[in-house]
C-alpha cells in the first residue's frame, strides 16, 4: 500500500491562489520593505564609517587640547585662558568645553578657580545665562550644571523667576549659589528650595538642602517652623531627614517643629521626627519638650520602635528608664523587641531588666498578648521583656563572639606575616 506524500503548504494552498491585482500588491509590498531594509543597513553603515572617522581625527585633538590644557594650568604663572581660546577653530572649542567639562568634575580649590577662567574665556558662563533666561527645560538644566562647575552665580531674580517650577531646577538652582559660596547661600537657597508650596525633593535635591542649611541653619528652621504643617508628608520626612544630620550646628534655632510632629496625623512624619530627634540628646532643653509618657500612647508599633532607638541614643538614667518602662509592656512583639535590643546595646547582653510590676487586666489592650501576672498567673513569675530580651541578647552574644574571631583572625595573621 502506497501512503501519499504531503502537499507542501504554500501561500495558495492555505488562503487560495492569488490572483493578478494580489499579487502585484505583494510584490509591491516585498520591493518597498526590502528597499526600506537596505536603506536602514547603508545609513548605519555610513554613520558608523563617519563617527569612526570622528573619533579618528577628534582623538588626537582631545589628546593636544589636554596637554596644553594642563601645561596652562601647572606649568606657567599666568595660563592665559583668552589668547589661546582666542586662536582656536570651532571644533576644537567644542572639544576643550567636554575636556573641561571632565576636569571641573574632578578638581577642587585653587586648581577648579584657575579652569573657571578658561569656561569664561570659552564664553560658556554668559551663554549658559541665556539658556537660562531664554531657554527650555533641558537648556536651563543643562546651563545650571555649568554655572554649578564653574562657580558662578546668575542674578538671584532670574533663578527666581525662571528655576522653580520643579524640584530639580529648584535643587540645581540652590546648588549653584552652594557651589559658588555666596553669602546669601542660606537664605537664598533655603527660598529657592521651599518657598510657593514646594514637591518633594530627589537625593539631589535633599542633598543640596542639607548642604545650604549646613552654611546657616537659621533660615531653613525659620521656614520649617512657619510652613511645615502645610507640606506634603514625603517632603516633612525629608526636612526631619536633614534635621537630623543637622545635629550640633544647629545652634538656637527654633526645634518647637520637631517636637510638635511628634503628633503628626501620619504615622511616617511621626517615625521621622523621633528618628531626627534622636540625634539631639545633647539637647536639653529640646528633650524637654518631649512628652516620654506618650510614647506608651503611640498607636503605630513602627513609631514606638523608633522612638525607643531615639531613647536609647540619648542614653541617659532618664531616657533608659523612660525606655524600659514603655518597652516592657509593648504590646507588639517587634516593638518590644526594638526596645529590648536598645537596653541591651546599652547596659550589655549578661545585664538583667530591673523587674516591674505585671499590668492590670484592665491596662492590657485588646490586642496585647497574655503573659504572666496577667489572667491569674503569679505577680512574682513576670519575666521583664520575656523572650524579646532573650532574643536580644543572644544575637548580642553572638555578635561579639563574631567580632572576638575576627580580631583574633587578623591578629594570627599578623603574627604569621611577621
Amino acid at each position: 500500500m502506497t501512503v501519499p506524500l504531503a502537499a507542501p503548504l504554500t501561500v495558495a494552498s492555505a488562503y487560495g491562489p492569488v490572483t493578478g491585482p494580489q499579487s502585484q500588491v505583494l510584490a509591491f509590498a516585498v520591493v518597498v520593505l526590502g528597499s526600506l531594509l537596505l536603506a536602514t543597513g547603508l545609513v548605519t553603515v555610513g554613520y558608523s564609517i563617519l563617527a569612526a572617522r570622528r573619533r579618528r581625527r577628534r582623538d588626537p585633538m582631545r589628546a593636544a587640547l589636554r596637554g596644553e590644557l594642563l601645561d596652562r594650568l601647572y606649568g606657567r604663572d599666568e595660563p592665559a585662558w583668552d589668547a589661546w581660546v582666542a586662536g582656536l577653530s570651532a571644533a576644537e572649542r567644542d572639544e576643550l568645553e567636554s575636556v573641561l567639562d571632565v576636569y571641573l568634575r574632578e578638581l577642587d580649590g585653587r586648581d577648579a578657580e584657575q579652569l573657571a577662567g578658561l569656561g569664561r574665556a570659552l564664553g560658556i558662563g554668559e551663554r549658559s545665562r541665556r539658556h537660562v533666561a531664554d531657554g527650555g527645560y533641558w537648556d536651563r538644566s543643562h546651563a545650571l550644571v555649568w554655572l554649578a562647575l564653574l562657580r558662578d552665580a546668575p542674578d538671584r531674580d532670574l533663578l527666581r523667576t525662571r528655576c522653580t517650577e520643579t524640584p530639580r531646577e529648584r535643587a540645581a538652582a540652590a546648588r549653584v549659589l552652594y557651589a559658588a559660596g555666596t553669602d546669601d547661600c542660606a537664605t537664598t537657597g533655603v527660598d529657592l528650595l521651599l518657598r510657593d508650596d514646594p514637591e518633594p525633593f530627589s537625593v539631589f535635591g535633599v542633598d543640596t538642602l542639607y548642604r545650604v542649611a549646613e552654611r546657616d541653619p537659621n533660615p531653613f528652621f525659620e521656614r520649617a517652623a512657619t510652613d511645615f504643617a502645610a507640606w506634603p508628608p514625603a517632603l516633612q520626612r525629608q526636612a526631619l531627614l536633614v534635621v537630623r544630620h543637622l545635629t550640633t550646628v544647629v545652634g538656637g534655632a527654633d526645634l518647637s517643629w520637631v517636637v510638635a510632629a511628634l503628633s503628626n496625623p501620619d504615622p511616617s512624619v511621626r517615625a521621622a521626627a523621633w528618628r531626627a530627634l534622636g540625634a539631639y540628646g545633647w539637647n536639653r532643653r529640646l528633650r524637654d519638650a518631649v512628652d516620654l509618657d506618650a510614647i506608651q500612647a503611640e498607636p503605630a508599633p513602627a513609631v514606638r520602635a523608633d522612638a525607643y532607638r531615639a531613647l536609647g541614643a540619648w542614653g541617659d538614667a532618664a531616657a533608659l528608664g523612660a525606655l524600659e518602662a514603655a518597652g516592657t509592656i509593648d504590646p507588639d512583639p517587634r516593638a518590644q523587641v526594638a526596645a529590648a535590643e536598645t537596653l541591651v546595646a546599652q547596659r550589655g547582653p549578661d545585664a538583667a531588666p530591673a523587674a516591674i510590676d505585671p499590668p492590670r487586666a484592665t491596662d492590657r489592650t485588646a490586642d496585647a498578648p497574655v503573659r504572666p501576672g496577667d489572667g491569674g498567673v503569679p505577680a512574682t513569675e513576670w519575666p521583664p521583656f520575656g523572650v524579646a530580651w532573650d532574643w536580644a541578647a543572644e544575637h548580642a552574644r553572638f555578635d561579639r563572639l563574631a567580632r572576638d574571631i575576627s580580631r583574633d583572625r587578623e591578629r594570627l595573621y599578623d603574627e604569621v606575616r611577621g
